[in-house]
């Protein structure tokens, strides 16, 4: 894993020991160190209010010149008009985003910049993973027929009110 690079990641909790070892001995660190070392951040988180705009002018500003932002995750967690400006003057080397803050829209100020790659949200778009998602809805579907926690419930305390 990681092309023989270091990982660093930043998580709401560290992985276990073992984990860390298989992803290439990633190093778990504060946000702000993530974004002051890595020469690429790769957004993988979900959107919610306490994650709008993780990435606002402030984390941009900490970034190295050199580095690129890559967001698969969900639009709302960039602040697009920060990472534009961003990108205009150069202080972080580019972007590459699947996902927009106003998603089907996106911001046209895009269009006229050399160091972004944009897509139509299709970072998932691959059979393998696809299937995995089906398979994945279909566990939890069957989960909550039965009665149970559906295994990637991200409200458990719900599930416990009955």
């Amino acid at each position: 894993m990681g092309f023989d690079m270091k990982v660093v990641y930043h998580n709401r909790s560290r992985l276990a020991p073992d984990l860390e070892a298989r992803a290439n001995e990633a190093v778990y660190l504060s946000k702000e160190d993530v974004l002051r070392q890595a020469d690429h951040v790769v957004l993988v988180l979900p959107y919610s209010a306490a994650t709008h705009h993780t990435i606002a002018a402030a984390e941009l500003a900490l970034m190295k010149p050199s580095a690129i932002l890559v967001n698969i995750a969900r639009g709302g967690i960039v602040d697009d008009a920060a990472l534009i400006a961003a990108l205009r003057e150069q202080r972080i080397a580019g972007a590459g985003l699947d996902v927009f803050e106003a998603e089907p829209a996106f911001n046209p100020e895009f269009l006229g910049l050399s160091n972004v790659v944009l897509t139509p949200h299709i970072a998932s778009a691959s059979t393998p993973t696809r299937r995995a998602m089906t398979h994945c809805a279909a566990g939890n579907l069957i989960a909550a027929l039965a009665g149970q926690l559906p295994p990637n419930c991200l409200n458990p305390q719900v599930h416990s009110k009955g």
